[in-house]
């Protein structure tokens, strides 16, 4: 497996800290770690793969994919810090496990939770077609059917809300989440703004960080973001998620 951690120039200043807590929290990784980035790199990684600018966050990862050869990928986002120890073992137990059940992915946060006990396991199963059965919640991914997401959307957003309605309702191969949180990072970073956990998590285990570059977010965003979660409370995340697809279709792409 390799560790894919996808950034760009504009979120070189998370990098700084990322690399620290990595460092910190899993310093017997034994999986490669790869820093994906338009141009601005940062020590701590085992690989950079530079992309130039001006292409899409999907584009990025799928020239990323084409260059990495293992069959399996953990993608782990830029601003999700670790704030504890991993342990290594449960993650070597899930990518068996993933391997072993054929998964397209294996999701260590249950954001959202799967639906269904996957037999035989601690797991969880989360049904095809639904919203969020596609996220980018630090998993376990099989690399091709990643990249073949990555390769028919543009944005990270498109990836989550279409590629969720992407996936083949025959195709056996399942997708599975962890019940409880088994990589445990702090999102640091929403709407581009820092999250209070985030520089909390910085400041208590003294990791340098630019809270001024992007600051927190405005009463505004506050506010939309208190709104849409509420929404999000009362009605069904599927019907939601459908209804802003319908009125933001992408243009058609190869399958």
């Amino acid at each position: 497996m390799t560790v894919l951690v996808p950034s760009c120039d504009a979120y070189a200043d998370i990098l700084g800290p990322f690399a620290a807590l990595w460092k910190r929290h899993w310093p017997d990784c034994p999986y490669k770690t790869v820093l994906l980035t338009e141009t601005k790199g940062c020590d701590g990684f085992g690989r950079t793969i530079a992309t130039g600018k001006g292409k899409s966050w999907c584009a990025m990862l799928a020239e990323a994919l084409r260059q990495i050869e293992t069959d399996r990928v953990m993608m782990v986002l830029n601003d999700y810090l670790l704030e504890a120890d991993v342990d290594t073992a449960l993650v070597a137990k899930r990518l068996e496990e993933a391997k072993r059940h054929n998964a397209l992915n294996l999701r260590l946060n249950p954001n959202p939770p799967g639906r269904t006990p996957f037999p035989d396991t601690d797991l969880m199963e989360m049904p095809k077609n639904v919203a969020y059965s596609i996220t980018c919640q630090t998993g376990i991914w099989d690399r091709r059917f990643l990249l073949g997401l990555a390769e028919r959307n543009e944005s990270a957003w498109e990836f989550e809300r279409f590629g969720s309605f992407m996936l083949d309702p025959a195709d056996p191969r399942p997708l599975l989440v962890a019940r409880t949180k088994e990589f445990p990072f702090v999102d640091a970073l929403h709407k581009s703004y820092w999250e209070r956990e985030g520089a909390a998590l910085c400041e208590r285990e003294g990791v340098k960080a630019d809270f001024e570059a992007r600051g927190f977010p405005p009463l505004r965003v506050r506010a939309r973001e208190a709104l849409k979660a509420a929404i999000f409370a009362i009605f069904p995340w599927t019907l939601i998620v459908r209804i802003q697809n319908l009125f933001s279709r992408p243009p058609a792409r190869p399958q």
